[in-house]
């Protein structure tokens, strides 16, 4: 689909890829009511709504008619408002960029920019989305400025209209643009939207609804299937090359392998109910939520992605499952000390972290870096969880983007399991029969798993390491 664009950076691989996305099947504006049942029904059977917190609208049933307060009724919101392109087709009925949204809270957001307000003059129900003074560098206008769960959702739909639409976007009007084909977007907007999209990475939510416009269009969004393309358009990496068959995430390196493989098969996690629960002998840990709407979940990863989920069981405060496995939860080892708690992820061989303001967790490889230590307390089976770098931020679970991710306090909180058999600290042997060890500080804190003795200490910073409970002085 993508394969003209191969081997093009910059402005013209924004025109590549607009000739592969631009011929599109143009839909009627009432076809939307109908298409909305296929893109954005949320996994309890309401529709997606990404204006407000708290609608549960039913397809059909509650869109358009007239509405006096948030929640009465879900109409279709052209995210990329419709005047700034003057009603024009084919933009005006462009699925990709016209979402379902509360009728009230579109309305108060009427056609102002994207943005972000620190003082308000209109909040949605929980200060979900806002409309105010813009607090963006670059911008004084008044902008809307949506939840940070969806800013990177927004932002790609952005990209798409700028690039889908590159020889009309240069005659519309509106303060995010600039005027002309490339970059398309003014300077404050543009910095602002590759934050959010930085910070706000593509979801499975997003992932799923690319697929159904693509069903119902014939068209995808470039900027969905590959995670950080923007920055091969616009941002740092615009002197590379993009490879349609051999795409480099930004920012990110390939998957670990773990060494030596996790164990398979079912273990059985009971609940911590205390602080005084936890230890950091090498025993493993779930991070759960147990108010899920369907079911209790427990985190997983998939696609290089940590904040995903998996159902889980609960009986008798314990949970039974495979883990480290597809469509399961993944194990963590607890380290450090109770002022900084490190979780290691057994299977993916790196450290839960939280390295931006933003909510999306992060992987990191030590456990020494950037955002890695947690602060953990365990109050009548509710975990505390809250980033040292960040604790503003903990971990909670959102139902209704499902996903875990370190928020404000805004949505469901999360529990502890631990395994009721603990390994211990030890060594561990590869298939291959070659020693592997862990390395610690002398505060208990894990930052190598998994690798041979003889790299064990490679290119550690200064200090004293543990290593098969043997202490090693790196001068």
């Amino acid at each position: 689909y993508y394969q003209t664009a191969d081997g093009l950076a910059g402005s013209q691989l924004k025109t590549a890829l607009g000739n592969v996305i631009n011929p599109h099947t143009t839909r009627s504006y009432s076809d939307l009511w109908t298409d909305f049942g296929y893109t954005d029904i949320r996994d309890d059977g309401y529709i997606w709504d990404m204006y407000s917190g708290i609608t549960n609208y039913v397809l059909g049933d509650d869109q358009g008619g007239q509405y006096k307060a948030e929640g009465d009724t879900y109409n279709r919101e052209h995210s990329f408002p419709k005047s700034w392109f003057d009603d024009a087709s084919p933009m005006y009925t462009d699925l990709m960029h016209i979402v379902p949204a509360d009728g009230y809270i579109n309305g108060m957001r009427s056609n102002y920019p994207f943005g972000e307000t620190a003082s308000p003059t209109y909040s949605s129900s929980g200060g979900f989305s806002k409309v105010g003074a813009s607090s963006v560098s670059g911008y004084t206008g008044k902008v809307f400025e949506p939840n940070d769960e969806y800013k990177g959702d927004f932002a790609r739909i952005y990209f798409y209209m700028v690039t889908c639409y590159e020889s009309l976007v240069s005659g519309w009007s509106c303060d995010m643009l600039s005027g002309d084909k490339y970059p398309a977007l003014s300077s404050w907007a543009l910095d602002m939207l590759l934050d959010w999209s930085a910070a706000d990475p593509v979801s499975q939510k997003e992932i799923d609804r690319n697929n159904a416009v693509f069903g119902i269009q014939a068209n995808r969004n470039p900027f969905v299937d590959y995670p950080g393309l923007e920055q091969y358009v616009w941002g740092t990496l615009t002197d590379v090359a993009f490879s349609y068959d051999d795409y480099s995430e930004p920012g990110t390196d390939p998957d670990p392998e773990p060494d030596p493989e996790p164990e398979s098969g079912a273990k059985t996690f009971a609940k911590v109910m205390d602080s005084a629960d936890l230890t950091t002998d090498g025993g493993s840990y779930i991070i759960v939520c147990e108010g899920a709407n369907d079911s209790p979940v427990a985190m997983s990863a998939s696609n290089n992605d940590i904040r995903t989920y998996a159902s889980v069981t609960i009986s008798d405060d314990k949970i039974t499952t495979e883990v480290d496995a597809d469509g399961k939860p993944h194990q963590f080892e607890l380290g450090g000390t109770a002022d900084a708690y490190t979780f290691y992820d057994v299977a993916e061989d790196i450290y839960l972290a939280l390295t931006s303001s933003a909510n999306k967790l992060h992987r990191v490889d030590y456990a020494t870096d950037e955002g890695a230590q947690w602060t953990v307390t365990v109050t009548d089976g509710v975990a505390m969880i809250v980033s040292n770098a960040y604790p503003e931020r903990r971990i909670q679970y959102n139902q209704s983007s499902p996903r875990f991710a370190c928020y404000k306090g805004t949505q469901l909180e999360v529990a502890l399991y631990k395994e009721t058999a603990s390994t211990g600290i030890g060594s561990t042997v590869a298939d291959s029969g070659d020693e592997r060890v862990r390395v610690y500080t002398l505060t208990g804190t894990m930052v190598r798993s998994g690798v041979t003795r003889a790299d064990a200490l490679k290119g550690l910073d200064k200090g004293v390491y543990i290593v098969n409970g043997k202490k090693y002085v790196i001068r």
